[in-house]
Parts: structure tokens; sequence; C-alpha cells
């Protein structure tokens, strides 16, 4: 089984959020191959950055989540999104029902085209994604 982690997820493993002792069990529990998105990486950097700027993190927290995320990383396959992810991303984005923003649908459409399970904290894009017919696992 493939898993695809998006931002939501990442970013619960990394820092204490209200889902990052969901997020530990199921890094720590899960089996398969776990993908993470270039796209999704620099997500997860600039949420990161963000908190700096607002001063969420102090700049030595935030290098020490990065270090993690690294890490993280290390245990799983990069994905770059083809172009036909945009193009579907763009058709999802598209569909006014599934309430996507550009990023949670190349999310999507990544996962999709990679036959992967989407893992994600993201109420909304979990919904779109169940409307696509795409394997969704929210952890709990």
């Amino acid at each position: 089984m493939r898993f695809y982690l998006d931002a939501s997820f990442l970013m619960a493993l990394l820092v204490e959020e209200i889902g990052s002792p969901a997020a530990d069990h199921w890094w720590q529990s899960s089996r398969g191959n776990r993908i993470i998105g270039v796209f999704a990486a620099a997500e997860v950097a600039a949420a990161i950055s963000r908190g700096v700027r607002t001063r969420r993190f102090t700049e030595e927290q935030a290098r020490v989540a990065l270090d993690d995320f690294d890490l993280v990383r290390s245990f799983c396959d990069p994905l770059w999104p083809a172009p036909m992810a945009f193009e579907l991303a763009d058709s999802l984005v598209r569909d006014f029902a599934l309430k996507l923003a550009a990023p949670d649908a190349l999310h999507l459409a990544s996962a999709m085209i990679a036959d992967a399970t989407l893992v994600t904290f993201d109420e909304r894009l979990a919904k779109a994604a169940r409307a696509c017919g795409a394997w969704v696992v929210e952890p709990v």
C-alpha cells in the first residue's frame, strides 16, 4: 500500500498540534510506502517559516522542526508532480462542489495519480477525496 502524506498531516507530525498524538501513532504503526510530494515539502517549510514570522516558533524551534522534517523525508519516497497532476488539479478546482483550493487540489491529484491513499487532517480535502473515489486516511 502507498500513502501520500499531505502538509496538514506532516505539520501535526512535526510540531505540537491537536492532531499530533494521532499523527505520531499513525506514523509508528503504518506499513507501506510513504510518499511526500515536493509541493508538500515546500508547503511545510512555508508553514514553519510563517510560524517564525508570527512568533509561533522561535528560529531554533523552526530549525529543529525542519531538521525533523528532513529526517521524516528520509523515510519516504519523493514525488514530483507530473504535468497531468496539474491538469487534474485544474479540473478538481473547477468542480465547485469540491470546494478545493489549488494546493489541496494538487495534493489530491498527486495522490490519485500515484494510486496512493491520502493521509490528511484536512476535513474538506478528505471529503473532496472521497467524493472523487480516492482512498483517504484521517488518523485518529
